[in-house]
């Protein structure tokens, strides 16, 4: 309890994540999940009560968790940097897929013993999952990533079996500082909103100063993204979280037309007609060198930015079991993602930002 009394005397409201709100009250705080899968589908609500008191009356359809939450299970990597940067990563006990976490903290907790696999690494196999074994840890709630699809998601497997599965959608983001914002939705699970703030802030801070250099940028390079497998070219949408990244780092996307906030789909010929003259191809899907890229196809060389040897990959930060930390931390660091593609199109601006999450895909 606070000095003033409250249960909850620092509070979170969300300014760029579209998809939860909270509502406070004495003891207890109401959470609410907005259309998950972006298909105006069913929402969640989770009613939080402070430990040690009532459970009240007229909320039926919610889920009940008593916080702060000790004892939790996560089933996606991207969690972990939420939980980590509240300091709480302790109150982890199990995990789906614990080799591909880059976290140094959880790294060590694995090794003692404190945290177990659960799963493959798998998001939506529910097959996957080591049921028995999260059942004996008995958390007081499991953290998962769903799609809306009953056939793959967890979640529902969870709550058959008597678990408290809780919906993490930042994924349905559509802006970097909306999904890093996300945040202060895993800290209404803990009480702990001030260190969320803190955190967040520090975090908008660093993005606009960034954003702020490239403003005046009067000539912004071209730039591509994705690649084609078996016949269809995989780009990031108009109105995505990876467009937002190309439009704030002061480049020129030249696939990022229309008003898709996931990937588009285009053909190999319509994408070398509009950027087979781009200075630079951004993110190369899940080829990690020139050798996997050119066994895909080789007509990838007769784009402009591979002759002038001018391609960047997100997989600086990729561990021996394939855990790619761009994915991780990278979802609550936007700033240092955004200074690399500002380091990458205009390296006279950020002279002294080494690439963290990026890596130069070497073409000779």
């Amino acid at each position: 309890m606070g000095e003033s009394g409250e249960f909850f005397p620092d509070k979170v409201f969300p300014e760029y994540a579209k998809g939860y709100s909270v509502e406070y009250h004495d003891t207890y705080k109401v959470v609410n999940i907005h259309d998950p899968w972006g298909r105006d589908a069913e929402n969640y609500t989770y009613l939080l009560v402070q430990r040690g008191e009532e459970v009240p009356a007229g909320y039926p359809n919610a889920k009940v968790f008593f916080i702060p939450l000790e004892n939790v299970v996560t089933l996606g990597v991207v969690q972990i940097p939420f939980i980590s940067k509240l300091g709480e990563i302790s109150s982890i006990k199990g995990h789906n897929g614990v080799n591909l976490v880059h976290d140094p903290e959880f790294k060590k907790l694995v090794q003692q013993g404190d945290i177990i696999e659960v799963g493959s690494g798998a998001l939506s196999m529910n097959t996957l999952l080591k049921m028995e074994d999260l059942i004996e840890l008995e958390p007081n709630a499991v953290f998962c990533v769903a799609n809306g699809n009953k056939e793959y998601d967890n979640h529902y497997k969870l709550q058959e079996a008597g678990l408290k599965p809780i919906i993490s959608a930042e994924w349905m983001e559509d802006s970097p500082l909306g999904r890093a914002e996300w945040i202060k939705f895993f800290s209404l699970f803990y009480n702990k909103e001030k260190t969320a703030n803190q955190v967040f802030d520090q975090v908008k801070q660093n993005y606009y100063e960034t954003k702020e250099k490239v403003r005046n940028i009067t000539q912004k390079p071209t730039l591509f993204s994705g690649i084609d497998y078996q016949g269809s070219w995989y780009a990031p949408g108009g109105n995505s979280y990876v467009a937002a990244f190309f439009r704030d780092a002061g480049g020129n996307y030249l696939l990022g037309d229309g008003t898709e906030r996931g990937d588009k789909t285009l053909d190999f010929e319509s994408v070398y007609d509009r950027a087979q003259a781009a200075d630079y191809w951004i993110n190369i899907g899940y080829a990690d060198n020139i050798n996997e890229l050119l066994a895909l196809d080789q007509r990838y060389q007769k784009f402009k930015a591979f002759q002038e040897d001018r391609i960047y990959h997100y997989n600086a930060r990729v561990n021996e079991y394939g855990g790619n930390d761009y994915w991780q931390s990278g979802i609550i660091s936007p700033d240092v993602v955004l200074a690399d593609l500002v380091k990458i199109l205009h390296p006279n601006l950020l002279p002294h930002h080494d690439l963290y999450y990026y890596q130069h895909i070497n073409t000779t």
